[in-house]
């Protein structure tokens, strides 16, 4: 069945076998380093197949809600492969003819489009260079593809971010989402080793290593996101003071690194506060000075976390455990308690998550017609 074309006025019925270039409104970026190969098939396969109604389902309900348009379905050779699905996600996917697509700006969604071999991306009109690029809300974006296009795609879901920084500015206006400046400045040498890390995150994932350590995954997938706040410039950058985490004392960062290696074990704030070589008041006022927080919190926030990364894992099939299991392992012993913190932080029960990983409360895809 074909996909109806897009009501796209004045526009032909067909895309045409090579648009012409628009004017790019970015700066030119150097290519990235070496990336992984998206045209090797890798992970498990969602879609593959001639169908563009299933392809656009399985995009839809998997990555980013969307509309598609492909002039040509009887050529359709389309793929999706789910390489990695946590908190985060990695897919791998290609169309095997010309396709439009044009996200949900409104989809709680960011995309890091790491590799692109072929197609082109259009973000708010203008065309992006071939570099990695960060798109989601509030965004207008097209993605064009060709027959021989092929793409390695980030997905990190908008609360995972909002988690993320809210430490440093507060909870984000549910209206005004963080907007990051689109294109990775690849001769930045921040930029250069998270793109490095990313490329790292495939390779583990590749090797197959994270499905066997919740854990590792875990930290790896939190690195990735706050590693992406600090390196990438966003609408938030002013709010997020300059003495913040990748300035913070050495002192500061050990006991940080101590919550987050140490978090599942039975910890006082006296031992973090030793992991710093300071005193407990000291500990106190540099992270109210530099996070906002108190040490509690933060040491709570980072259990959470690792309680959630453990039931998305049960949702995926890598574990059978259940929500009492993971409570007790990160240190909460009173599950009412537990249930009503996790629920202020991610919105939904621990046995939802548990049921149904990260698909509680997402959208999926939209047929087109």
């Amino acid at each position: 069945m074909l996909v109806p074309p897009l009501p796209t006025p004045g526009a032909a019925d067909g895309l045409p076998e090579s648009a012409p270039a628009l004017p790019s409104a970015f700066p030119s970026t150097p290519h990235p380093p070496a990336s992984p190969d998206t045209t090797r098939p890798r992970g498990r396969v969602v879609y593959q197949g001639a169908d563009a109604r299933l392809m656009h389902h399985a995009v839809g309900s998997h990555v980013v809600p969307h509309r598609l348009r492909i002039p040509e379905a009887s050529g359709v050779r389309a793929q999706l492969r789910m390489l990695h699905r946590g908190e985060i996600a990695l897919y791998q996917l290609g169309y095997g003819t010309h396709a439009e697509l044009r996200l949900d700006a409104q989809a709680p969604v960011y995309l890091v489009h790491l590799v692109r071999n072929g197609g082109r991306i259009l973000i708010d009109g203008r065309e992006a260079p071939p570099a990695p690029v960060v798109t989601g809300p509030g965004r207008q974006v097209s993605m064009l593809w060709t027959p021989d296009a092929s793409a390695l795609v980030l997905r990190v879901p908008r609360r995972v971010l909002d988690a993320a920084i809210r430490p440093y500015v507060g909870a984000v206006d549910s209206d005004a989402p963080i907007l990051f400046d689109p294109v990775l400045d690849t001769a930045n040498a921040e930029v250069q080793q998270w793109i490095s890390l990313a490329h790292s995150f495939v390779s583990m994932v590749d090797s197959g290593l994270l499905t066997r350590s919740p854990g590792a995954t875990a930290h790896f997938e939190q690195m990735l996101v706050h590693g992406l706040l600090a390196c990438q410039p966003h609408t938030h950058d002013s709010d997020i003071p300059s003495s913040g985490p990748v300035g913070a004392p050495v002192s500061l960062r050990s006991a940080l690194a101590f919550c987050e290696e140490h978090a599942s074990e039975p910890i006082s704030v006296g031992d973090i506060a030793a992991a710093g070589n300071m005193s407990v008041r000291t500990l106190q006022e540099k992270f109210r000075a530099h996070l906002g927080v108190t040490p509690v919190a933060h040491l709570r926030h980072v259990r959470l976390a690792g309680a959630h990364a453990d039931l998305v894992a049960v949702a995926n099939g890598s574990s059978d455990e259940t929500v009492t299991d993971v409570a007790l392992r990160w240190g909460f012993g009173h599950l009412g308690r537990f249930g009503a913190l996790y629920r202020a932080a991610y919105g939904r029960l621990p046995s939802q998550t548990l049921r149904l990983g990260e698909s509680v409360g997402t959208g999926g895809g939209r047929a087109v017609g």
